[in-house]
This record gives C-alpha cells, sequence and structure tokens, in this order.
C-alpha cells in the first residue's frame, strides 16, 4: 500500500486551516489518504466534508502529566538542544522551558500516531507535516517506529510563517530546529521568502527547502468598483495583523469610504472602539468571522474597490490569494512573501511595514483618483497573477505529483 498521512492542527474539525480543504480536492498518486488532527479537544467536533477517498483519524492526545518533563531531557536531539540555547545567552530559562513544552506537545502527539495500526511490512508511507513545528517532531518519531517494523516512511512538512521565523515566537526561538532538518525529507515553504529565510539558516540542508505556494479556487471574478469606495480586509484581530492601523489611518480620512473587516479575534473590542472614532464619512462594518464558502459569497456578490492588508509579518496570505482571484486590487505591507503576490503598480500597491497613516490614504487616493484604464489594468493584473502562480488547481496538482514520488 501506499499512503499518505496528513497531520493537521484541527482540521476538518473545530475552525481553522481552511484552505486545506481546496488542498484536498486535488490530493492524488496514494492508495490511501489520512488526516490526523493533532490537537483535538474532548469536545472538537468535525465542521468540514472531506472528500472521497480522504479518511480521518481522530485521536485525542493523551495528556501527560508534569512528572514527564525531566524525562524530556534523555530524548533524542535534547540535550544539544539545550547546550545551543545556553550559548545564546539570552532567555535561556525561557527558552529551554519553551523547548520542553514543545517535546511535551510533540511526544504527546506520537502517542497518538502510534495507536495507528494500519500500516504493514513493505508499506510506502509518506508522513506529511502541514505545519513546521511539533507535529514534525512527532511524525519524525514515529517514522523511526514505521521503518523498524519494516515500512518505507518518508516524512515532508509544509512551513507557513510563524514556524519559519524566530522574531514571530516566543523568545524569539523555534525549538528543535536542527533535530527537524536532521530527519525531515524535503520541507515546502509557502513563500520564496520563507525558503531563503530556512535555506540562510541551514545552508548544509538548503536541498531540502523547495517554495510551494498554497493556492485558492477559482470562482469567478467578481465586482471591482471604486463607487462607493469599499474597503475590504480579512483576519484574525491579533496584534500581527495590525488592523488597528487601517483604523487609525480611516480616522483621519476626509472622503467617503466603507470599510469591511471580516474576521473576529482578541482585539475585536479595541478595533471596534476606534471605528466608533471615526468620521461621519467614513462607515465601518464587522460581519465577524465567517466560513470560507460565506467570504467567497460575499467576494461574488460586493462590490470591493480594494483589499488591504498591514501585517508586520507573513507568508503569502490566502487572503490576498482569494481577493485577486477575483480581480481586486491589494495594498498590503512589504514583509514576508507578500511582495511575491502583490506587485506594486501592478494588481495593487506596497506600503513599507513602518507606513504612516498619510502613506496609507495616499495610496488610498491614488487608487480613486487614477483613470479608468488604470484601474482596470490594476483589476486584470490581480487576476493574471492569480492564475499565473496561486491557482489551487494548478499548485496542488502540482505538488501532489511531487510528494507522491517521496521515498520511491
Amino acid at each position: 500500500m501506499k499512503a499518505l498521512l496528513i497531520l493537521t492542527t484541527s482540521f476538518p474539525f473545530d475552525t481553522g486551516e481552511e484552505f486545506l480543504a481546496s488542498e484536498l480536492q486535488q490530493a492524488s498518486g496514494f492508495d490511501r489518504i489520512f488526516i490526523f488532527p493533532c490537537g483535538l479537544k474532548p469536545n472538537s467536533r468535525q465542521t468540514r466534508p472531506l472528500p472521497a477517498g480522504v479518511e480521518c483519524l481522530p485521536a485525542v492526545k493523551k495528556k501527560k502529566g508534569r512528572a514527564a518533563y525531566f524525562r524530556l531531557f534523555f530524548s533524542p536531539g535534547v540535550i544539544p538542544e539545550v547546550f545551543r540555547i545556553l550559548k545564546t545567552h539570552r532567555c535561556c530559562a525561557g527558552r529551554v522551558h519553551e523547548l520542553l513544552y514543545f517535546l511535551k506537545n510533540a511526544e504527546e502527539i506520537e502517542g497518538g500516531l502510534e495507536q495507528i495500526r494500519l500500516f504493514q511490512a513493505g508499506d510506502r508511507v509518506v508522513l506529511y507535516s502541514y505545519w513546521f513545528y511539533s507535529a514534525a517532531v512527532a511524525a519524525a518519531r514515529y517514522a523511526r517506529v514505521l521503518r523498524k517494523q519494516g515500512v518505507h516512511a518518508a516524512l515532508i512538512s509544509r512551513a507557513h510563517g510563524f514556524d519559519i521565523h524566530n522574531e514571530r515566537a516566543k523568545y524569539g526561538y523555534l525549538p528543535m530546529r536542527s533535530f527537524l532538518f536532521q530527519h525531515v525529507d524535503r520541507i515546502f515553504p509557502c513563500s520564496e521568502d520563507g525558503a531563503e529565510v530556512l535555506r540562510s539558516k541551514f545552508p548544509r540542508q538548503a536541498s531540502k527547502v523547495q517554495t510551494a505556494y498554497l493556492g485558492t479556487r477559482d470562482c469567478g471574478t467578481g465586482t471591482a468598483s471604486r463607487e462607493p469606495f469599499h474597503l475590504v480586509s480579512c483576519s484574525y484581530m491579533v496584534p500581527v495583523k495590525r488592523i488597528h492601523l487601517i483604523a487609525e489611518a480611516l480616522r483621519r480620512a476626509d472622503f467617503p469610504v466603507v470599510w469591511t473587516h471580516i474576521g473576529s479575534g482578541p482585539l475585536e473590542n479595541e478595533i471596534h472602539a476606534l471605528a466608533r472614532q471615526f468620521p461621519a464619512n467614513v462607515k465601518a462594518e464587522f460581519p465577524g468571522m465567517l466560513k470560507n464558502e460565506a467570504i467567497l459569497k460575499y467576494y461574488q456578490t460586493c462590490p470591493v474597490s480594494a483589499f488591504v492588508n498591514v501585517s508586520s509579518s507573513e507568508g503569502i496570505p490566502v487572503s490576498i490569494m482569494e481577493a485577486c482571484s477575483f480581480g481586486f486590487p491589494v495594498i498590503a505591507t512589504k514583509v514576508g512573501g507578500t511582495p511575491e503576490i502583490v506587485l506594486d503598480g501592478v494588481n495593487g500597491f506596497l506600503l513599507p511595514s513602518d507606513f504612516t497613516p498619510q502613506m496609507f490614504l495616499d495610496c488610498l487616493n491614488r487608487i480613486r483618483f487614477m483613470s479608468r484604464v488604470d484601474y482596470a489594468a490594476l483589476c486584470t493584473g490581480s487576476r493574471k497573477i492569480w492564475q499565473e502562480k496561486f491557482s489551487a488547481l494548478k499548485n496542488y496538482s502540482e505538488f501532489y505529483s511531487k510528494i507522491s514520488r517521496s521515498g520511491s
């Protein structure tokens, strides 16, 4: 049997990892495909259907007590990792705590994986961690168990944003990087920017790193219109997304504009409070967290002037891919892999990471006052970039063609 085992955080349960639904539509090249959600809670429930031929293996992790922490020091690769932490002379106690918490989670995931009794000697299994983090460590350990049983096991992992950039992590530390690079066969960052970061940190393992863009499905083009002038943003309301900067800029707008933000999160009350300070010519709409199907329906039916993303750090946002697929111009910050999808002057405009409110408003006015021909060119540019680089049909078909050959 040739099998693929995908390790997710929760998909197809609860919320999050919405973009996996599009990917799985193109999954092929294996006799059987399994999904193992690693972060299920006792009250988790399946919220997304799976395509025919894709099976879910739900298993709630067996929590280990605090006594397990001491034993973790004797896990493979841990002592060298501790020495690396001590050599940095930076947040050593905090980093060691993060390491042990990380490993405890990985060990609990590994325990769940070892409950699987599906593979036999001679089978070929590709273990695919959706995140380059604790699940990937668990998969590396599980791969060794399978190999001892005579199973041909290969390990691959995607990498996105938080699992690439140390500066986004607590204490500026991502645990077990050396261990992961040693044991993962191939790493697929979702942006070329992320790929370059990984290659620069581990040059000896650079050949394992290959960019694999995510993608979104084709729902046709939307209506891009500047009358009324309508901005849309879509993200979880957390600090890295910097939604408050959009609100702070719009407080200074002296022209009619409607801003719709799709999503909720811990900063929701703060953003709503800022919106209540808008001048009469600025209107804010907060529909909250919507399912992906509802978001796509919104883009199909509601005119949009421009899509906005002002994050301080990104891989390549799927939200921007979706906006481009509908032919909407994009205003975004020049961070991470965003310049790989937003080409300044071609399908939108890039702001510096430390942009001012006036810079943001200047971009809006640039779009407001450009000719119809130039605005139409931005819209066409968005759709073209999406077709060439971020189509789910194209990208995921190519991705599964590659990974189905892993370990062959």
